[in-house]
């Protein structure tokens, strides 16, 4: 399974070995943490910088690939292994892009961490939304809850709205990203928790109109 996230592994390679290359010419603290505003509220060693990121996207790819073999509805899996290696893949690029800017920042590039950071959770929400409805019934992948997992309808009509909500959040994150840095994480807990908090909702609702639903009283 780990080779399927060779993409997002190769580039988290990368990244950790441009990080150790910059090592030496880091300071020895360094800037680690940015506030919702762009102002830096949180400091490191410099080697806890170049260490941090790679330890997580490793111990994320373990994770994220022994997984789906987890799952009690596993049998599913080869339906969206796909869109399932997809979305795990994006998440470790992000992770490598993320790591690189983190390291240039220190050096002295001229960037700004929201606007970066906002611009990766844009296409991670839109590369998200757009292969959520490949997503079939599973405990690890998607709109889990009590009613999506006891009825097929329910799943399938809250993925839908779900993808669809992603989609147009992950857009909405990208360019206010450009537009307003600052504003961007209003607009991602607006966008996301708002796509998030109708899903539930929806799926109770379709699971009540579901007459094969389990549990559903007639």
């Amino acid at each position: 399974m780990i080779r399927k996230l060779w993409p997002g592994l190769l580039l988290n390679l990368g990244a950790a070995v441009f990080g150790f290359a910059m090592l030496s010419r880091l300071p020895e603290r360094v800037a680690s943490h940015w506030g919702a505003h762009g102002e830096i509220n949180g400091w490191s060693s410099r080697l806890a910088l170049v260490l941090l990121v790679p330890i997580m996207s490793l111990v994320m790819a373990v994770v994220l690939a022994y997984a789906p073999q987890l799952d009690p509805k596993r049998r599913n899996f080869p339906m969206h292994a796909g869109a399932y290696w997809v979305v795990t893949n994006a998440v470790l690029v992000f992770l490598a892009v993320v790591h690189v800017v983190l390291i240039g920042f220190n050096l002295g590039w001229q960037v700004d961490i929201n606007a970066v950071i906002g611009v990766g959770l844009g296409v991670l929400f839109m590369v998200l939304g757009n292969v959520l409805t490949r997503v079939r019934p599973n405990w690890i992948f998607g709109v889990r809850t009590p009613w999506t997992l006891s009825s097929d309808r329910s799943w399938r009509e809250t993925h839908r709205l779900a993808g669809y909500g992603f989609v147009a959040a992950g857009l909405a994150v990208f360019v206010t990203s450009f537009t307003s840095p600052k504003a961007m994480f209003i607009v991602v807990l607006v966008g996301v928790g708002g796509t998030a908090l109708v899903a539930v909702i929806w799926s109770y609702f379709a699971w009540k109109r579901d007459p094969n639903a389990q549990g559903r009283e007639s």
